[in-house]
């Protein structure tokens, strides 16, 4: 007992690197009696020997676990308040290849469906003009769907599209399978606020790639006060596995503020479009917390524990300025995929940090205000 308290007083006293490995599978904890789990057989990244402890921490798939040591502790949240939404009506299975409704002009929802499709469907109306007035879909849950928001073809016979503009989405909680919200084919003016989106299932398709917010020909859109967490994609082909709670292509525009982005394995923002951010915190994602190929500007960012670095630059066209970076736990600060490209961080909180390189990777050109220094 004395020997354990004086390694608790040596923990205590002095900040101790952590080392994170993940694993495919949550490992089993054959000793509780005794702080940590003790490594017998198990097959994790970096490889863990035998009769090593490690600390389990905070996330899900893949599991990531502290050698030695407790887990870093995690940033403090950074999203504000979520308004919940406002569901009067009693809860309706809308069936497994089924719409809950087709949004009009004007406001609607107070829904709770317990099963759908695509649950909101906006399409083609007759007169045309309803393509354009201002829609709000407000104060509704999805427990179960393929799509909770998305767009229908102009026709059974097209894969074309209709843009879709003004819409108000808010108060709301959605569970689906491949993407919460599609918005595409050049649709614009969109403010998406106050809401969960999380995603169920594990994809294992290398043509379906999961989402909790995918915009393609998507601009002005606004997202704030939400999390998003959930989306993962399994290959047994070694593929490159993508899934993200936020992503846009070239062309597109948003702006997203006050976000907590989580547990999903491979991007929490993954952005080609010109983006502007602040007051973002995304943790235990398995790739990257934020892969920028095109022009970003944000405030302040948090990244936690992610699988391979905080930020990505991940094209020569990256022209990136942060105010603020906090990172915690492993991994490189930043990579740098293909030479080129501009990144300007105004100053870190690496307190919590136990990576080793600020940047790695290709030759990009990179500046590092106050606190952006390896730790002591």
């Amino acid at each position: 007992m004395l020997r354990y308290v004086l390694f608790l007083h040596m923990l205590l006293a002095s900040p101790v690197t952590a080392q994170i490995v993940t694993s495919p599978v949550r490992l089993i904890d054959n000793s509780p009696k005794t702080p940590g789990i003790i490594i017998a057989n198990a097959k994790t990244t970096p490889a863990v020997k035998k009769g090593v402890t490690v600390f389990e921490c905070e996330g899900g798939l893949p599991w990531r676990y502290s050698v030695a040591v407790p887990c870093p502790t995690p940033a403090a949240p950074i999203v504000t308040a979520i308004a919940a939404a406002r569901i009067t009506t009693t809860a309706k299975d809308y069936g497994a290849n089924n719409a809950c409704m087709y949004p009009r002009p004007g406001v609607s929802g107070n829904f709770w469906a317990t099963r759908a499709m695509d649950c909101v469907l906006f399409r083609v109306e007759k007169p045309k003009v309803w393509d354009q007035l201002p829609r709000t879909v407000q104060d509704f849950r999805i427990d179960a769907s393929r799509e909770g928001v998305t767009t229908q073809p102009k026709s059974n016979k097209t894969s074309s599209y209709t843009p879709i503009n003004n819409v108000i989405l808010q108060r709301f909680a959605i569970t689906s399978r491949k993407r919460g919200i599609f918005i595409r084919n050049g649709s614009s003016n969109w403010v998406i606020q106050d809401f969960r989106i999380t995603g169920s299932g594990v994809n294992t398709s290398p043509g379906d790639i999961p989402g909790g917010i995918v915009m393609d020909g998507a601009h002005n859109i606004t997202i704030r006060r939400g999390e998003i967490s959930g989306f993962r994609t399994k290959l047994s082909n070694g593929s490159y596995e993508n899934a993200d709670p936020i992503a846009a292509e070239r062309g597109d525009s948003f702006t997203a503020t006050d976000l907590y982005l989580h547990d999903s394995t491979d991007g929490g923002i993954d952005t080609k479009a010109t983006t502007v951010l602040d007051r973002i915190r995304v943790a235990n994602i398995g790739h990257y917390s934020y892969r920028f190929w095109a022009k970003v500007t944000a405030g302040t960012l948090t990244s936690e524990n992610p699988g391979y670095a905080h930020v990505q630059l991940a094209a020569a066209t990256a022209d990136v300025h942060i105010t603020k970076l906090i990172a915690v736990g492993g991994g490189n600060l930043i990579k740098v995929d293909k030479a080129g490209g501009t990144l300007t961080i105004d100053a870190c909180d690496l307190d919590r940090w136990t990576g080793k390189a600020l940047v790695a990777g290709a030759k990009a050109n990179v500046t590092l205000g106050k606190g952006c220094v390896l730790p002591r």
